[in-house]
């Protein structure tokens, strides 16, 4: 790419002056004509790598029609306003990157036209947002600590000390769920029809999970107001992917010498993109469908087939890595034991575990992953993905586990993967560097992890992450004899020898 304009902030001026001299593909449509229909609530890169670009894709299209539905960005964060105030300076643009190793390519995403103002406590720019008839759709990427979920039943907790808090004042809501009942309470008794509550947040159900949170908050304030959203309200639930490091300043200064001008925030990602979602929009939708967004009527074998394989992939690979101080994912996959021993992991134990899913080859999908892993262009770090296990293992290792004790299949790789987990919460590396606390339970995970080194059943007993799978004679036979071979030949001989035997020479 040439440096085709001088350096100087994104801003809509700059792009009408410049449009016909840079190599970065602009909107082909004429922002001023557009109109809110979407309102989204946390505009993070994901979201701007995502959705952002799929309506984006879609206002392009010259018979679309759809100038309707540009994106009203949203937060009540302080990080929410600081991302407001940086992209109001560049006219709300956003400069996506897509990369892998023998591709680049620049666009900007233009399907944001305003970022409502985030004013704390009482939140008045945004409450005005939702009342707009116009606004269809609210949507949201909030992580899934932003859902106020029971870590042991993961549903909705009314016990949760924000929930409590926003309970005794549900006029004045604080919290994103507070708004959105408050919003959808006015609506219904103005006659106004209700907005849909889209999660785009990469958790399994996010509809539901969505759902269980509105209406979990409405039935402790009004429950006939509960059942009216239950009955009217649109939760679809979605699978969403794209690998969406996070920006820092090289991918900054990319901008400024590649590109020769400065984004303050722009957003790198894979070329690779998916979209699928159940078609349940009561008050109306965008037609994703022309832009290659997938609607089907239950998302969930697709979603599975994503945790299983792609989350689950990162959570097989990342803790080996870490151990042999590896910083990128595309570093593991070029190792070749790593590789293979998530190879043989993936065909063997987890692909197994899941039941077919319409129009995919489980195994394509599979090479698919491998591909984009591989991608050295986007240097996601080993250290994103270590984060968190505590939550991630329930969710991506523990349940292909359980379902194989059930059915009598292998489950010695995934042994392997956990007692990976808990030699890295030992907190060293081989080579003896210290690792930084990398959980929000790190201390309790540390304490445990070094008490496994002399009985490993002490780490399984940590019933909110094993459940029963932790007590199951043939996983604990298998974790301990994996989590000795790690101590005792080292992480790398550990996988050799189950690659060996599950692919004999």
């Amino acid at each position: 790419m040439g440096r085709h304009i001088r350096s100087e902030s994104l801003s809509i001026d700059l792009l009408v002056e410049q449009q016909q001299k840079i190599t970065v593909d602009a909107p082909t449509y004429d922002r001023k004509q557009l109109t809110a229909g979407i309102v989204h609530i946390g505009v993070g890169n994901f979201h701007r790598a995502h959705q952002a670009s799929y309506i984006d894709d879609l206002i392009g299209l010259a018979d679309s029609y759809s100038n309707e539905w540009a994106i009203l960005g949203a937060g009540i964060m302080p990080f929410d306003a600081a991302k407001r105030e940086i992209l109001e300076k560049q006219d709300w643009l956003t400069t996506l990157v897509e990369r892998q190793a023998d591709y680049v390519s620049a666009r900007l995403i233009g399907s944001m036209i305003d970022f409502i103002p985030v004013e704390p406590p009482n939140h008045d720019p945004l409450k005005a947002a939702l009342m707009n008839p116009a606004i269809k759709i609210v949507s949201l990427t909030l992580t899934e600590g932003g859902y106020f979920l029971n870590d042991a039943t993961g549903s909705f907790d009314p016990t949760h000390p924000t929930i409590v808090e926003e309970l005794a004042n549900l006029n004045a809501p604080k919290t994103v769920f507070g708004l959105i009942v408050q919003a959808l309470k006015i609506r219904r008794y103005a006659g106004m029809p209700p907005f849909t509550v889209l999660s785009c947040d990469n958790i399994p159900h996010n509809g539901d999970v969505a759902k269980g949170a509105v209406i979990g908050l409405a039935k402790l304030w009004d429950e006939e107001l509960a059942s009216w959203i239950d009955a009217n309200v649109g939760f679809p639930n979605s699978m969403v992917d794209r690998i969406t490091p996070m920006t820092g300043d090289a991918e900054r200064q990319f901008v400024k010498e590649e590109l020769g001008y400065e984004d303050g925030a722009p957003v790198f990602c894979e070329p690779y993109k998916q979209w699928i979602l159940e078609d349940n929009f009561p008050s109306g939708r965008p037609a994703l469908e022309r832009v290659g967004v997938q609607f089907v009527p239950d998302v969930k074998p697709y979603e599975l087939m994503k945790i299983r394989i792609l989350n689950g992939a990162h959570a097989a690979l990342c803790y080996a890595a870490a151990l042999l101080e590896l910083k990128h994912v595309h570093d593991a996959m070029d190792h070749p034991v790593i590789s293979a021993f998530l190879d043989c992991v993936q065909r063997n134990e987890v692909i197994p575990s899941i039941p077919p899913v319409p129009d995919t080859d489980l195994y394509d999908y599979w090479e698919l992953i491998q591909a984009r892993f591989g991608n050295p262009m986007i240097a996601d770090s080993i250290d994103r993905i270590c984060f968190d296990g505590a939550s991630r293992q329930p969710k991506f290792i523990i349940p292909p586990v359980a379902e194989n004790l059930r059915d009598g299949r292998s489950i010695d790789g995934l042994a392997l993967v956990s007692a990976m987990w808990c030699r890295y919460c030992q907190g060293r590396a081989e080579s003896g560097r210290k690792f930084e606390p990398n959980d929000p339970t790190w201390d309790k995970l540390h304490e445990t992890a070094l008490k496994a080194a002399d009985d490993p059943t002490v780490w399984l007993n940590m019933t909110g992450i094993y459940g029963d799978v932790g007590q199951k004679a043939i996983f604990v036979k298998s974790f301990s004899a994996a989590l000795e071979s790690i101590i005792e030949d080292g992480v790398e001989l550990a996988m050799l020898k189950y690659v060996k035997k599950r692919r004999p020479e």
